[in-house]
């Protein structure tokens, strides 16, 4: 009787191919995870692009300026500003994307990046006619001349409003505004208008905080020891801010800034070499030198004058500076010769 062999895998042969199915997975994974960092990379940059767009098209409506939330609620039809308040108080970074997001010019989804890591969420809750958070939101029987939503939340820390006032300024939930931008107060004023400058940063994927060491002539930043502290919004955070991982790297920033002629860049630092000031007191060879995005540097000696240590940092006064600043804050409180804002840390 003659004998037939079946076809089969000895347990070697299964070994080896499942070793090389794992080595196979080992080396694609990877890549994988670096394809996907990539398009949602590139998504970002196309998602600032889209917000710089709406910021031009808005300032040709506008006398070449950007929405500012104090000037076009003149008339407090959206909110009102309390006895002894400034109006400046209404400029923070949920009210004045709040203003694109209410003409059409930008959805909700824009503002969420696609790399976010901290507490925010795409916006679903935006009112559009009379919302309740506004002047007249709460009459059910006219129609309110709100020029925006004011319960949009620009981040976590945002307060609630009702009827035009604040009712809860500890409200707690996701922010919808994923970026940094340019506080317009002061000196910094008229950056936040179409100035069409190529090397005038607008809008950027958020960042930590550095502190300068070494001073302004040859001083390096480095990121600031917060000796392990936790995100809580107040708190500022360097070497464990979560803007750290958004684009890979735990160490070093890295991201997308729009600038004032609407192009989009990628930069591995916070401060590129493209983006330079000129600080006028110190030494000549010495005066021009990259611009560090995140810190309110002084103007003269490249110091930031009040490194921050708590819920708030002031751009006015002596802190009153042109170089570029970006920073996205839920609190405003303006006075003659101080501007406090609430910057957002995480």
């Amino acid at each position: 009787m003659k004998r037939t062999r079946k076809n089969a895998f000895t347990l070697i042969e299964l070994l080896v191919v499942i070793a090389i199915i794992a080595l196979l997975i080992g080396i694609l994974l990877p890549a994988l995870g670096k394809a996907r960092q990539r398009a949602n990379q590139l998504k970002d940059s196309t998602q600032i692009r889209s917000v710089m767009q709406a910021l031009v098209i808005f300032a040709g409506n506008n006398k070449d300026n950007y929405p500012l939330p104090s000037s076009i609620d003149r008339n407090n039809n959206t909110i009102e500003v309390p006895d002894g308040g400034n109006t400046q108080d209404k400029n923070t970074t949920g009210h004045i994307f709040s203003i694109l997001i209410a003409q059409g010019v930008i959805e909700t989804g824009i503002c969420f990046s696609p790399i976010e890591l901290g507490n925010y969420e795409e916006y679903s809750d935006y009112e559009f006619d009379s919302p309740e958070g506004a002047v007249g939101g709460s009459n059910t029987t006219t129609l309110s001349q709100a020029l925006w939503d004011p319960n949009f939340r620009g981040t976590p820390k945002d307060a609630e409003y009702d009827n035009g006032t604040v009712s809860n300024e500890n409200a707690a939930g996701p922010g919808g505004f994923s970026y940094a931008h340019t506080p317009p107060f002061q000196f910094r004023r008229p950056q936040w208008s179409n100035t069409f400058d190529a090397l005038e940063p607008a809008i950027s994927n958020r960042g930590p905080v550095y502190e300068l060491q070494g001073g302004g002539e040859d001083g390096t930043w480095q990121l600031l020891d917060d000796g392990n502290a936790s995100a809580d919004g107040e708190t500022p955070l360097g070497l464990n801010s979560i803007t750290l991982a958004m684009n890979g790297s735990r160490t070093e920033w890295a991201g997308n800034v729009g600038f004032n002629d609407a192009h989009v860049d990628f930069f591995n630092r916070p401060d590129p070499e493209q983006i330079v000031w000129t600080f006028t007191d110190l030494i000549n060879e010495s005066r021009t030198q990259p611009d560090n995005i995140f810190m309110n540097e002084d103007d003269g000696d490249r110091e930031v004058n009040e490194p921050p240590s708590g819920a708030t940092v002031d751009v006015g006064g002596e802190n009153n500076n042109r170089n570029a600043y970006l920073i996205q804050y839920y609190k405003v409180e303006a006075q003659a010769a101080t501007t406090d804002i609430s910057p957002y840390y995480d």
